[in-house]
């Protein structure tokens, strides 16, 4: 394997779609399979919501922004995720093959992309990669149906935390909404002068800070241990 191949190997071994792929099936899979490659500066649009999903695309290094947008365009959230990782591979195939988010650089990064025909090659052949693929998207399923059966939260504090977190990809890091405060009233289902007297309340004892249109908590996981 030649120096170009070594440094895939090495990119590959840390997707969490090829771990566990023995030596001689990932040396096969880098000369057999047609991987792309992207290499983009900062603040820039890797992909946009409602762009069609043609592709897995590998996030290898740097960071992006990840923003969702409610249907309603009543609010944003926008959330960081880190290398490595992949960018919505629930939708390279099923009801919706279109991103739902849109994902945009935070420093210089750089991606390894794979087209479907060569997802639905590497899935045939190699049982390893079938299985990391299914236990993802099982995952994150397993997870959207068990936020439904979590206990009913005691204080309207705690409804604001699960409102957010449900909303967002990833349960840590930092997180930024965009919504207006008689917005997030509606959204959990209460006054909007008791929705800023908890969002006061949870911003004196820092677990975020409050601006007009906005909710930037630094970071998720540290901050809301309700």
């Amino acid at each position: 394997m030649n120096k170009e191949g070594l440094q895939i190997y090495d990119r590959l071994l840390e997707l969490p779609l090829f771990q566990g792929m023995n030596h001689p099936d990932l040396a096969s899979v880098i000369g057999h399979t047609r991987f792309g490659f992207l290499k983009l500066p900062s603040q820039k649009i890797v992909v946009k919501e409602n762009d069609l999903c043609l592709e897995l695309i590998f996030l290898v290094s740097g960071i992006v922004n990840v923003t969702t947008t409610s249907d309603d365009y009543g609010y944003t959230i926008t959330e960081e995720l880190k290398a490595p990782a992949i960018l919505q591979p629930e939708h390279i195939f099923g009801l919706t093959q279109r991103f739902t988010k849109t994902f945009t650089t935070i420093n210089p990064c750089s991606f390894i992309t794979l087209d479907r025909e060569e997802t639905k090659k590497l899935s045939d052949k190699y049982d390893i990669f079938r299985i990391n693929l299914l236990n993802i998207i099982s995952t994150q399923s397993q997870k959207l149906q068990r936020n439904l059966l979590r206990k009913y939260p005691a204080s309207l504090e705690e409804r604001i935390v699960n409102w957010i977190r449900f909303r967002c990809l990833t349960p840590v890091g930092h997180k930024n909404i965009k919504i207006k405060m008689t917005q997030l009233a509606k959204e959990i289902n209460d006054s909007r002068l008791d929705v800023s007297r908890a969002l006061n309340r949870l911003e004196t004892q820092g677990w975020l800070t409050l601006s007009r249109g906005h909710i930037d908590i630094p970071s998720i996981e540290s901050a809301f241990d309700l």
